[in-house]
């Protein structure tokens, strides 16, 4: 250490060799991607070559060395936190932003025509199919829900999903229109 201190390149040429593999592994195994484990390994014996003139007092190089790749490691997990929130926050303002005008409205239209179908079926079956698609609940947390056998569930989202097929067909000209609105719009 005293001979890197005093800016001997052979001799950190020969403690790069001799920890590169060590500090690589620790690297690659908490990184699971190799070229991030490159450049931290490289980031560390960098850091070690700018700080050569206080290595003197450094008593177990190793310990150093791992430390250091450590606090390296830890900086890339905490950008790539950052970066993902932020990129989360982004996707969220530009989909927001995305809906125009007669988007909102489409949608609405659309909400409208379910929810008058959805009104038409029995209460049991409306409250079956609500759990089921609007609350995602499986079929037999709905049977607990509503206290009824699971064979009932199934009975009740069969009926309802044939009586919203037919009723379907039957505003087939509505949804013609919604469609027909909603590829003009793009």
């Amino acid at each position: 250490m005293k001979r890197i201190a005093e800016g001997d390149e052979k001799a950190f040429a020969g403690l790069y060799s001799g920890f590169y593999d060590k500090v690589y592994s620790v690297a690659l195994m908490y990184l699971k991607a190799h070229q991030m484990a490159e450049d931290v390994t490289q980031q560390v014996f960098l850091k070690l070559w700018e700080r050569r003139t206080s290595l003197e007092s450094i008593q177990k190089v190793d310990a150093f060395l791992f430390i250091t790749a450590r606090n390296e490691i830890l900086n890339i997990f905490r950008r790539q936190s950052v970066q993902a929130s932020y990129q989360a926050f982004i996707r969220e303002l530009f989909s927001q932003e995305s809906a125009t005008p007669e988007d909102l409205l489409i949608i609405k239209q659309k909400g409208r025509l379910m929810e008058s179908i959805i009104s038409k079926l029995p209460v049991r079956q409306q409250e079956a199919f609500r759990l089921s698609r609007f609350r995602g609940l499986s079929y037999e947390q709905i049977a607990t829900e509503m206290n009824i056998s699971l064979p009932t569930v199934k009975e009740h989202m069969s009926k309802a999903l044939q009586h919203i097929r037919e009723l379907l067909l039957t505003h087939k000209d509505e949804l013609l229109l919604l469609f027909f609105l909603c590829s003009v719009s793009r």
